[in-house]
């Protein structure tokens, strides 16, 4: 029996790669009338996973409780909606049948009375061919009629049902939202899973930014709308509110599409109550309208959305061109976003291209910043975290009694794995760095060291915060402490080393001005038993052999020309 794995050749993957290319696109051709439900499926579980997500640490029970009590809010809600039409389907249905064969009677019986001829003195009229005319274009009037009206029905009847379909894949996409992310990110090829996940995390946001971002943005424009439209008495002020939040969701030409229907009913109809004519009406309520797209880009949107698109006029009125010429209203909708997440994978392209970092800049979430605060504000007051004043924090220099507590503190955060004990007299000690601790009612709840390599270069190391007080504040006032001690002694240069997924230290450091300079990995290896031949100590005749082989080092030049000393990064001079 041959155990030896049997391996594809490149030829034979390459194939087997086309061929199920090949036919996944033949059934996604196939089955494309679905696509259109399942994106707006997607794009409800977008919206609606974030509310998912609070409700289930509010209310302390199971997610899949949660969804389905959101999705029975949901769907109760649209029952107002979509209830009347499905119980009016059948008795509509009846009575247009019903219409249908009386009229169709009715034409019998008048057929049966002209088809007699009617002798009036010497005259003999025949109105059968006036009443096979007749009866001919009345029959193809009621048939015409009667179809129209079932077809409205049934397309009322099918509306429904994809409603369901929608609402049915959207609740197990946020039911089971973990899993097929998790899912989602085992396909990654090998060696490209931390690529991978981090793209799909950047596509994420930005989605998420665009969704929750314009859900605001339409609830904010339909009570606007509404307000102004109620306020100078223009009918319909509710519906033509609703349709500007509708079209608040289409970048651009929205704005101008919500403006016609209001300008006519203003032209056509007037106010119910200013004493003006409906032409100068009109001229009112454009200028209304051009106000309400003023504060709207001016004030809201930089408050909601920020720059989380970061996508040029241009591009996104080419983009919705576009995408309503190949996907109707639904490409239109989904313009922006489809343009922002084809600039983040392009970028990702482009750098691999050319041997370049895709992810060189600190990570950003493109959350819509109001959306963002309100989030973190409750996830703290739910977690009794709230960010810490001024006066609570106690800023001092760290002492060498300190290192009992300091070494509680590591061994919550990393176990036993931490340096820092180890180092902390030395730290106490030198009086050349600064060492600072933060203190609040008496204890000691965190820490950082400054440490001064050269004249001019500075390391920051051992930023520890307990766990029970990280993210209220603190390790932000100890790096920021630690950068104004240092810019009071003069120029020169600040660096530090995080992990590479520590997102709120990249976030931190790069609001004070830090810069990426590389990522790297770090291995370790067994010694090898017994004694290696080869081996013996430096000397001084082997400097110049010795700063050759690190100059040269595709690691030495990745990091700018900076070298590792226990963690500790410097320039070599």
């Amino acid at each position: 029996m041959n155990d030896q794995l049997h391996r594809w050749s490149t030829g034979t993957k390459r194939m087997v790669t086309t061929v199920i290319l090949l036919l996944l696109a033949v059934a996604i051709y196939r089955i494309r009338a679905l696509i259109p439900p399942f994106v707006l499926a997607l794009l409800l579980a977008f919206v609606l996973d974030p509310v998912v997500d609070f409700l289930t640490v509010r209310l302390k029970v199971s997610r899949g409780l949660v969804t389905g009590l959101v999705f029975l809010v949901l769907v109760i809600a649209m029952l107002l909606v979509v209830a009347t039409p499905m119980t009016i389907i059948p008795s509509v249905s009846r009575a247009v049948l019903s219409v249908q064969a009386d009229v169709i009677r009715i034409l019998t019986d008048i057929g049966d009375f002209l088809e007699r001829p009617v002798v009036v003195g010497d005259y003999t009229l025949d109105l059968s061919n006036v009443y096979t005319e007749l009866s001919k274009g009345l029959r193809a009037i009621v048939t015409s009629a009667a179809q129209g009206t079932l077809d409205l029905v049934f397309s009322i009847a099918s509306g429904a049902l994809w409603l369901m379909m929608i609402l049915m894949i959207a609740f197990y996409l946020v039911k089971d939202a973990d899993r097929i992310i998790a899912g989602v990110d085992g396909l990654a090829p090998p060696g490209y899973h931390d690529d991978f996940v981090r793209l799909r995390k950047q596509i994420t946001a930005v989605w998420s930014a665009f969704l929750r971002g314009q859900v605001l943005l339409g609830a904010a424009m339909v009570v606007i709308t509404t307000a102004v439209c109620t306020i100078v008495g223009l009918p319909y002020a509710f519906a033509l509110g609703l349709l500007a939040g509708v079209m608040e969701f289409i970048p651009s030409l929205g704005p101008i599409l919500a403006l016609i229907p209001a300008v006519l009913l203003a032209l056509f109809q007037g106010s119910s109550y200013l004493p003006m004519s409906n032409f100068w009406f009109a001229v009112l309520v454009t200028g209304l309208y051009l106000l309400i797209q003023q504060v709207e880009g001016n004030l809201l949107v930089p408050r909601i959305l920020g720059h989380s698109l970061n996508l040029h006029p241009l591009a996104v009125l080419v983009g919705i061109i576009i995408g309503g010429s190949l996907w109707g209203i639904l490409g239109m909708l989904l313009a922006a976003p489809v343009l922002a997440t084809l600039r983040v994978i392009g970028h990702y392209v482009f750098c691999r291209l050319y041997d370049r970092d895709p992810f060189a800049e600190p990570e950003k979430a493109a959350q819509p910043r109001l959306v963002e605060r309100a989030y973190q504000a409750a996830r703290e007051r739910l977690r009794g975290r709230r960010k810490l004043g001024p006066q609570e924090v106690l800023l001092r220099p760290a002492r060498l009694e300190d290192g009992p507590a300091a070494e509680e503190i590591v061994n919550r955060i990393w176990g036993q794995r931490d340096y820092v004990p180890e180092t902390w007299q030395r730290w106490v000690e030198d009086s050349a760095g600064e060492f600072v601790a933060a203190e609040v009612n008496g204890r000691l709840v965190g820490f950082a060291k400054a440490e001064r390599l050269a004249a001019d270069e500075w390391w920051l190391a051992g930023l520890r915060v307990a766990p029970d007080y990280q993210g209220r504040g603190i390790a932000r006032r100890l790096q920021t402490y630690l950068v104004e001690h240092i810019r009071r002694r003069g120029p020169g240069v600040i660096r530090l080393a995080t992990h590479h997924k520590n997102y709120p230290v990249h976030h931190m450091a790069a609001s004070d001005g830090f810069q990426r300079k590389g990522v790297y990995r770090s291995y370790r290896a067994t010694p090898l038993p017994g004694d290696v031949e080869g081996l013996r100590r430096l000397t001084g005749d082997d400097l110049s052999a010795a700063w050759q082989l690190i100059a040269d080092s595709p690691r030495f030049r990745a990091t700018g020309g900076l070298y590792e000393h226990f963690w500790d990064w410097l320039a070599l001079t």
